[in-house]
């Protein structure tokens, strides 16, 4: 039965799209977890290029493009492809070729496969590492002991959590109730116990708000119309605002030392990277010494926090320095049309999610991992945006 069932299987550009990014999005969920001391970093890497291949076949060969989109699509995969060789980080390109490629795919069907397979991952990789398959690596800060349960560092757990809860949200819009806030509370106060990571608990709790009034605008409530209109504007506002603060931050402003200790040093870590390595068209690349993984986590506790430590955690940061400037502003654009059109459809879901996305994008570095972040691919995508008509 089953032989015949693959048998029956047609390959079209469609099951090639779905089958990379369920091959990818795997790769990409292993490379952040403690299971890279028996899996190498370079061989997911490796295996990553069999992604690129699929969605280049998917693009060219079943999307029937015409010449104009042809050329259009051939010049942005080639500033991908010149980021990813001055970056030596493949994520812009592979990305790149997700948001271009989903033309004909069902967007509401790619976050199911995210929520769903994403929690079966993340529930197994917190049993293996709490039974001893993997490293649960535990850092202490301030006598509080802080889990990443078999998951890089405490903060990338936190985040995986974070953008499972605005997968739960998207595909469960139209249902959403007080138990479903209730559930974030809990989850997000179980997540602070576990990982102390105050800044993705921030952001976590903040999606109560945001979608509250998402979904009352979507009922028709003219002053939470009003209020969620603006939502799309937040990520080329907030983008701007996060890299031009790194850039004149001064340590002895009072304001700023607000800010930085607000949001744990990055701000000034964030100087630090433009300090040295500046602003490039198509990027370059760095090298960094962050907590996460194993060789991290050796150094965490040879050195603590003092000890050479230098991460570039803001991915809005990430994207001007290390993938330039060109690739800072493809994103950021996406982003913005994504919340306008999700806005004119008077849905809101979408807008709201960018808005999310743009705060976890001041704190976190994970906007162009797709076991993180898949919501970009709605560009282009079908079955995107909620509509108020829809019931």
């Amino acid at each position: 039965m089953t032989i015949k069932r693959l048998q029956s299987v047609t390959i079209s550009g469609k099951n090639i799209y779905y089958f990379a990014f369920l091959y990818y999005y795997v790769l990409s969920f292993l490379r952040f977890t403690t299971f890279t001391p028996i899996i190498s970093i370079n061989l997911l890497s490796r295996l990553s290029y069999i992604a690129i291949v699929l969605l280049l076949l998917k693009i060219y060969v079943f999307d029937n493009l015409n010449w104009k989109n042809i050329l259009l699509y051939s010049a942005i995969i080639l500033l991908a492809f010149i980021s990813w060789r001055n970056s030596q980080a493949v994520d812009i390109l592979v990305y790149v070729l997700f948001i271009l490629g989903a033309k004909g795919i069902d967007f509401r069907l790619i976050i199911n496969y995210f929520f769903k397979l994403g929690l079966i991952m993340l529930i197994l990789t917190m049993i293996y590492s709490q039974v001893g398959i993997i490293k649960d690596s535990i850092y202490v800060r301030e006598h509080f002991l802080r889990h990443s349960m078999g998951i890089n560092y405490p903060t990338d757990f936190a985040a995986h959590i974070s953008s499972l809860i605005f997968a739960y949200y998207y595909l469960y819009f139209k249902k959403i109730t007080w138990r479903s806030y209730i559930g974030v509370v809990i989850i997000s106060i179980v997540m602070y116990l576990l990982t102390q990571a105050r800044l993705d608990v921030i952001v976590s709790l903040l999606t109560i708000p945001v979608m509250m009034i998402a979904r009352e605008a979507n009922k028709g409530n003219s002053l939470n119309k009003k209020i969620a209109s603006f939502y799309w504007i937040v990520a080329p506002i907030m983008s701007y605002i996060t890299v031009i603060a790194a850039i004149l931050f001064v340590p002895s402003n009072r304001l700023f030392q607000v800010v930085n200790s607000i949001v744990s040093k990055r701000l000034e870590l964030s100087h630090l990277a433009f300090e040295k390595y500046g602003i490039s068209f198509f990027g370059k690349h760095i090298i960094e010494h962050g907590f996460g993984g194993n060789q991290g986590f050796k150094q965490f506790y040879q050195s603590g926090m003092s000890g050479g430590y230098f991460y570039i955690d803001s991915s809005f940061i990430r994207l001007a320095i290390i993938y330039g400037l060109i690739m800072f502003l493809f994103v950021i654009i996406i982003m913005t049309l994504i919340g306008m059109r999700s806005t004119d459809t008077r849905g809101y879901c979408l807008a709201a999610i960018m808005l999310l996305l743009t705060v976890s994008c001041i704190i976190e570095q994970h906007i162009l991992d797709i076991s993180y972040n898949p919501f970009l691919i709605a560009l282009l995508a079908g079955n995107a945006y909620y509509s108020n008509s829809e019931g």
